[in-house]
């Protein structure tokens, strides 16, 4: 004969009081989420047969909401090194919680058009979005309804009714230190390069940047920044026409990412100063090709197959709390000093 499960064995098998169990299988508001979602399956998987039928349909939903899920990931087309890096590792952490992948890249055409790619009609579950799209299309894609998980998220995070989250790469806080660092070598102009419209975390580094200078008595000279959008997304020719725009030559530029920084150093070298001698420049995002290069670059290192794992597994918290409030996952970075920007020996 089957011994029949009661509240209290329920209880003794948890640790927990026969009133917290009781008030848990009645999906009570009074017992934390966490410990109610344990007491629930605890008591299915001992054959408890009083659980009410919403509540059964409940755990079914937390516990089978991520397996063979279809998780879409859209990005525009200028993916470099860096992305891929993030993608090898959302693909590992989707494999290993049993989801499906789909990589989407996203036109210019299709953006400006608002036309979503083919998979949102063929059984898409989730979101991760890798690129900064434009206010329309991103509310277009959210309209969808689906658990949205954005790699960053635009400059200023404009007003979103859906609770979608976001993983943002730490970017004050080092961008600060390596002003200050530069600073302490006893240099006192200080440029900066970077889109602050683009994405919140172009805006951190502005603001790290900014804070250095502040808390060291120093003016923030708008003569030798340039923190606005352009077409090209700071090409060489564009690049090139800020350093040339600056109204003197600072002593050193701090640049929002390593690319910005490299094709900084070659503006300079076409001027025919050198880094760090003439100018010393700082980069962002540690991208191995790029630093490589001499000078090797001072930057701001970011752990890219972790960030990519974070995102999934933010994502797969979404699916399994749709009605949490947004969050905002802040990972941390690592600033590593090199040649480019060691002015003074």
């Amino acid at each position: 004969m089957i011994k029949k499960v009661t509240i209290q064995n329920i209880a003794a098998e948890l640790g927990l009081s026969r009133n917290t169990v009781a008030k848990a299988l009645t999906n009570s508001d009074t017992v934390a989420y966490d410990t109610r979602m344990s007491i629930i399956k605890k008591a299915w998987e001992m054959g408890y047969q009083k659980m009410s039928p919403q509540i059964l349909e409940e755990y079914k939903l937390v516990e089978n909401s991520v397996d063979n899920k279809t998780v879409i990931i859209l990005a525009k087309r200028e993916l470099s090194v860096f992305w891929n890096t993030i993608v090898v590792g959302i693909s590992d952490e989707l494999n290993r919680n049993n989801c499906r992948m789909r990589l989407n890249f996203v036109s210019a055409e299709d953006e400006a058009d608002l036309v979503l790619p083919r998979d949102f009609q063929d059984g898409v579950d989730a979101v991760i979005l890798m690129s900064i799209f434009k206010p329309d299309y991103t509310r277009e894609i959210l309209k969808q309804k689906l658990p949205t998980v954005f790699l960053d998220c635009p400059s200023g995070d404009f007003d979103l009714e859906h609770n979608c989250d976001s993983v943002i790469v730490e970017g004050r806080n080092s961008v600060m230190q390596i002003t200050e660092n530069l600073i302490s070598q006893g240099i006192r102009s200080i440029g900066f390069i970077g889109d602050t419209t683009y994405c919140e975390t172009v805006r951190q580094h502005y603001m790290g940047y900014c804070a250095a200078l502040s808390e060291n008595g120093m003016l923030i000279d708008k003569d030798i920044i340039f923190n606005s959008h352009l077409p090209e997304m700071y090409s060489n020719a564009e690049v090139e026409k800020i350093v040339a725009g600056f109204a003197y030559m600072p002593e050193a530029i701090v640049c929002s990412n390593d690319d910005i920084a490299l094709k900084c150093i070659r503006a300079l070298a076409k001027k025919g100063l050198k880094c760090p001698t003439d100018v010393a420049v700082t980069g962002f995002d540690n991208e191995e090709v790029l630093t490589q290069v001499e000078p090797r670059l001072t930057t701001v290192s970011i752990h890219h197959q972790m960030l990519g794992k974070r995102l999934v597994q933010q994502l797969i918290w979404r699916i399994e709390n749709p009605d949490f409030p947004r969050e905002k996952i802040l990972i941390a970075t690592k600033t590593i000093y090199r040649k480019s920007s060691m002015k003074r020996r």
